[in-house]
């Protein structure tokens, strides 16, 4: 009888601690769809579970059909009243009626989002931006790549909801102008990370204005904008904490333009494929510059010849893991032996295929 009785209180440990302390460590490793199924295999699991808020600080629903009704239905819910993170990246059945019915009753469990992403949600407009960050105050990082249904309007719809932007993701927005490069730049001095990749309305005028007053940015990207000029690129220099940096097909980018940003000493991923004006002189103001460059593309420049490589190699062979000549006709060293000679840590030859 004894030994019946201290088998139970065993049981009784394991199950009221044990279990629940290895569930806790199990389930923080598990993809939000298993946590989800694993609230079904037992009351005392849901139970468990629920009572750690820890594990319902993200809702994911990317790639995932009829998201918003999913996203409704999730925020009912008590266990999700401190989400921080809600992904919808390409998630389909998503409309602004959906964020209408989340901002009048669930608006809420909106109040400690730090991060949203929207990408590919197409069917989301300037009206969508502004009901599902109404209630986002605390709002960190906002995402909504390739939706040109977007324009100044949803930009000034999220700078007048959300104060606190430091990351900040347009690529593909291709009906933002000048006004939303106004509103970023005069609303978010602290932004850290922004793409602007394809958003073909802006001019030099915008970009000056985001590099004059977001003087923290540490990541920029400006993939397929050839219209901008020097005017604009020298203003570049003013980041003095820039690190990454996306020039890819930036064609009146001049080697005088590309000296001012050599000034970015920071920087460690320096993107110019395509920027077709670049020579020697241009790439010799980068490697004295920027001597803790790791990621290098210099793909389809004809104006560059051996002495660029030399150069970099004199200053930064011992950090650069990336290096991409290819279609740079002028350089005759290019074969892998040749360049990892000169660059013995690289690991990476071709950016572009």
């Amino acid at each position: 009888m004894a030994a019946v009785e201290t088998e139970a209180e065993t049981m009784e440990v394991w199950n009221r601690e044990t279990v629940p302390t290895v569930m806790k460590i199990v389930s923080t490793r598990l993809p939000q769809r298993d946590l989800i199924s694993l609230l079904l295999v037992s009351p005392s699991i849901l139970r468990n579970l629920i009572s750690h808020p820890s594990l319902w600080l993200v809702l994911d629903f990317h790639e995932m059909n009829n998201a918003g009704d999913r996203l409704v239905a999730a925020l009912s819910l008590s266990r999700y009243q401190n989400v921080k993170h809600i992904n919808l990246e390409f998630a389909r059945d998503i409309e602004d009626k959906h964020l209408e019915i989340v901002k009048s009753k669930c608006g809420h469990s909106f109040k400690s989002i730090e991060v949203l992403n929207l990408n590919g949600c197409q069917k989301i407009s300037d009206v969508g931006i502004d009901l599902i960050t109404y209630n986002c105050p605390t709002l960190k990082v906002f995402s909504i790549y390739w939706n040109v249904r977007v324009s100044d309007i949803g930009i000034r719809n999220l700078v007048k909801n959300c104060k606190l932007v430091i990351d900040l993701n347009l690529s593909g927005c291709k009906n933002v102008t000048d006004e939303s490069s106004k509103l970023i730049a005069e609303s978010y001095p602290g932004l850290q990370h922004l793409n602007l990749t394809r958003c073909i309305k802006l001019t030099d005028k915008g970009l000056q204005m985001i590099l004059t007053k977001c003087s923290s940015l540490q990541s920029l990207n400006l993939y397929a904008l050839s219209s901008f000029t020097d005017i604009a690129y020298k203003k570049i220099s003013l980041l003095i904490h820039l690190q990454f940096l996306d020039l890819c097909g930036a064609q009146n980018l001049s080697d005088d333009g590309l000296s001012c940003i050599a000034k970015c000493k920071n920087l460690t991923s320096l993107n110019l494929t395509w920027c077709v004006r670049i020579t020697d002189q241009g790439v010799l103001t980068v490697a004295e510059g920027c001597r803790s460059l790791e990621f290098l593309s210099l793909f389809g420049i004809i104006g560059v010849t051996d002495k660029s490589l030399e150069a970099l190699s004199s200053f930064c062979s011992s950090t650069i893991t990336t290096l991409d000549v290819n279609g740079c006709i002028g350089i005759k060293r290019r074969s892998r032996d040749e360049l990892l000679q000169l660059f013995p840590k690289l690991k990476c030859f071709k950016v572009h295929s």
